[in-house]
């Protein structure tokens, strides 16, 4: 099998927003020896009549861009065009909205000559943002919620799976001590919650550390360093506040597991908000304590919280348990597995071979917890 990823995730784009995505391609690159085609968009498109649109031409793209690419398929360009194997050739779309799915076009007649055409969507998103010039040319479109799944296999009659998120655990540690960040809470959230947190946490006589993002624009300086970085900050957490997003426009009410499980989870943290309900998540973090729900008074979320944080051995143990689970259930290598074999194609050596040695290192993580003095 060849391989070949269109990924969204381009040199030039730094909202942390993608994080979720370069996980995913270190893996498909170990385990799979995936081939990257990383497509530009075009911000420019000259008419029929001469006439260029691009962003300073709003809001006349904006009416017009739908229309527009249903007659012109240039949104995007490559440099070069791969070079095709002998088969299966299968071409993997990765990105965070279907708009991306058009950079297939981008291949112009070689997109004809993939023996399979496969989509992956990695965030929420509105069934409206799907184009149909996309229909003859995708052969299984993957999403990371159960119900659009089903309603994009309804609406659009196109095969539709769900493939959970996951976070690459393979050079991950066994959870360490000690965590001197209480608290981290980061992105979207509940503001207040936050508000009642950063009152009575972050007061001057308090001798807790609520750890928390002050930003609003997603773009970072680098988002690599940024990945590292809040590895390294959830490594030092004790709890970390995750808040089910059913209320965010784009999951349509839909309400699945999102990145910030795996990150907190993996780093052994406590996880504390309000859970997922979304079809098929139960069944995602079923083991006790994977989230506790925060009271929903902020009033009680304060002496909730406090119990919990002097209450060290059960922080302990949910470190490991959680870290263990994430290991044993949630690395992308399980994701990319179940999405082969749902379409039928051969599973690559290299990916059991790293699917056997993570199972081994999940296995091996069970250790005696150390006694709390």
């Amino acid at each position: 099998m060849n391989l070949f990823v269109l990924s969204e995730l381009n040199p030039h784009n730094n909202h942390i927003g993608w994080s979720v995505t370069y996980g995913l391609e270190a893996v498909l690159a170990s385990s799979c020896q995936a081939s990257f085609l990383y497509p530009q968009e075009n911000n420019t498109l000259r008419l029929s009549n001469g006439i260029e649109l691009t962003d300073r031409n709003l809001p006349l793209v904006q009416r017009c861009r739908q229309r527009l690419q249903r007659f012109n398929r240039s949104w995007f360009s490559l440099d070069e065009r791969p070079t095709l194997g002998k088969g299966p050739n299968v071409l993997l779309v990765i990105g965070l909205s279907p708009y991306f799915l058009l950079s297939m076009h981008a291949l112009g007649p070689q997109l004809k000559q993939f023996d399979l055409r496969l989509g992956y969507i990695l965030d929420g998103f509105d069934l409206r943002w799907i184009d149909r010039t996309l229909l003859p040319y995708l052969d299984h479109l993957f999403v990371m919620s159960a119900e659009m799944a089903e309603d994009v296999q309804t609406q659009f009659g196109i095969p539709s799976t769900f493939i959970p998120i996951a976070i690459d655990t393979f050079s991950s540690l066994l959870p360490s001590q000690p965590r001197w960040i209480d608290i981290i809470y980061y992105g979207r959230g509940n503001k207040i919650v936050h508000q009642t947190l950063h009152a009575y946490f972050n007061r001057p006589a308090s001798e807790r550390l609520y750890y928390h993002s002050t930003f609003i624009n997603g773009e970072v300086t680098s988002p690599r360093e940024h990945i590292a970085l809040m590895q390294t900050l959830l490594q030092r957490s004790k709890i970390s506040l995750c808040f089910e997003a059913s209320s965010i426009a784009r999951f349509q009410g839909y309400s699945p597991i999102l990145y910030r499980w795996f990150e907190g989870w993996l780093a052994g943290c406590t996880i504390v908000g309000k859970k997922p309900f979304g079809k098929g998540v139960a069944s995602l973090m079923d083991w006790d304590n994977s989230t506790l729900d925060l009271p929903d008074s902020p009033d009680d979320s304060i002496p909730f919280l406090e119990s919990l944080l002097e209450d060290e051995e059960t922080l302990l143990l949910n470190a490991h348990r959680n870290y263990h689970e994430c290991l044993l259930r949630h690395d992308w290598r399980y994701r990319i597995r179940d999405l082969l074999m749902t379409v039928g194609l051969p599973l690559p050596e290299p990916l059991n071979d790293d699917i056997a040695l993570l199972r081994k290192k999940a296995y091996g993580s069970i250790v005696p917890l150390p006694r709390i003095a």
